[in-house]
């Protein structure tokens, strides 16, 4: 009883860490993406896309920093390496928190005024479900031949209170949303295998050489990519969306390689009397699935799903939509990896089956159905409209009210 009260304990305490670090990770990234593309207000769609893609090569640096910080204290005994990582990041952090008041003293911020975007979404949903058909009943309103949805009757023409870009904005907002949910399955799948990753033999060298090839390669494509490959290739280049289904799909095939690494890299060892599976797998076969796998998931997945959102999502909405990616990605992703993998982590180890091959594919599985419905959705996505509709039933209006009655 009291190891059952430890062990809920235990859970209950990494939960509320992960979910406190989740959370601070997902507000920062959101926020500072953002405010990045505050300060470009002039800037063309190519400059908001090398925006992110530069984002994202500093989040790599700053990745591949802190394995290195990881590889490097393995040797030590691990409560002081722990106590030496902890002393590492102040470190960092409070050269970081130095160094600010250094660039506020010639960086002129800028910060635009935009609306809640958390109050026009409800206002707009109240008002949908308040209210069936149009309070304004003027025949001129309906010569559409599309019937206009709940939400599309909050705008004046229909009698509602809201100009035609708010109703846009949330139905883009709605939109945007749908497919970062499709996607909750890849991440899931791609933290599952994370889990299972740290279990492949290496030895500290090897380790700390397939970091060194792993931090070049990723930092040599990111840059190259901006450079050399964009530019000779800018009229052939596919959509966000297409780039997205692409990376998702890439991502997908790595991990199955992976799946199948654990499968025939196991060995069995008798124990006791009884067969012990064990994976034993060099770990230079892991370095090509590493490195596509970090290419196919930062360098096309990661930069098209956030060039999506940057072009697509309204201006007041973008930073919203932002966090809910992270939040989908690092927080819900891991969460539900690590919660599924409890039941197959108690599992009997001499199994036919090992525990760890069921869950890859079961990971499998749950990626390659996200991975389709999004490629489905992707597919019949409606692009946003930001062009100014000329409402020629107001002109029309008008003109009755004005020549006709008088």
């Amino acid at each position: 009883y009291s190891a059952s009260i430890e062990f809920i304990g235990s859970i209950s305490l990494v939960t509320l860490l992960q979910l406190v670090q989740q959370t601070g990770a997902g507000l920062f990234q959101a926020n500072a993406l953002q405010f990045g593309i505050d300060q470009l207000q002039d800037a063309s769609s190519e400059q908001l896309s090398s925006f992110v893609y530069w984002y994202i090569w500093s989040q790599e640096i700053a990745s591949e920093l802190f394995a290195w910080i990881n590889e490097g204290t393995t040797s030590i005994i691990p409560s002081q390496a722990i106590l030496v990582r902890m002393l590492i990041i102040v470190a960092f952090l409070s050269f970081i928190l130095c160094a600010i008041p250094c660039f506020l003293s010639w960086l002129n911020f800028i910060e635009p005024k935009v609306s809640n975007p958390y109050s026009l979404v409800w206002q707009v949903l109240k008002f949908a479900w308040k209210h069936k058909y149009p309070l304004n009943r003027s025949a001129f309103t309906y010569w559409e031949e599309l019937k206009p949805s709940r939400v599309e009757l909050g705008e004046i023409k229909y009698g509602g209170p809201f100009t035609h870009e708010q109703i846009e904005d949330v139905k883009a907002f709605f939109r945007i949303t749908k497919l970062l949910l499709l996607l909750t399955g890849l991440f899931i799948c791609r933290n599952g295998f994370n889990i299972i990753d740290v279990r492949f033999n290496s030895t500290y060298p090897q380790r700390l050489t397939m970091q060194g090839i792993v931090t070049t390669v990723v930092l040599t494509s990111l840059v190259l990519h901006e450079l050399l490959i964009y530019p000779c290739f800018k009229a052939r280049y596919p959509g966000a969306l297409v780039r997205t289904s692409i990376g998702g799909a890439l991502s997908l095939l790595v991990l199955a390689v992976v799946l199948l690494y654990n499968v025939t890299g196991r060995v069995v060892n008798v124990v006791n009397g009884n067969n012990q599976y064990t994976l034993f797998l060099n770990p230079w076969y892991n370095l090509p699935t590493w490195l596509c796998g970090i290419l196919a998931y930062h360098l096309i997945f990661t930069t098209s799903v956030l060039e999506f959102i940057v072009a697509q999502s309204p201006p007041s909405m973008r930073g919203m939509l932002i966090g809910i990616y992270y939040c989908v990605g690092y927080g819900l992703g891991q969460a539900v990896a690590w919660l599924v993998y409890l039941p197959f982590k108690g599992w009997d180890h001499t199994a036919s089956i090992h525990n760890d091959t069921i869950y890859l594919v079961l990971m499998t599985a749950v990626g390659i159905v996200s991975v389709a419905m999004f490629i489905q959705a992707a597919n019949s996505y409606k692009y946003r409209e930001r062009e100014e509709i000329v409402m020629h039933h107001v002109f029309a209006e008008k003109y009755y009210e004005t020549e006709i009655n008088t």
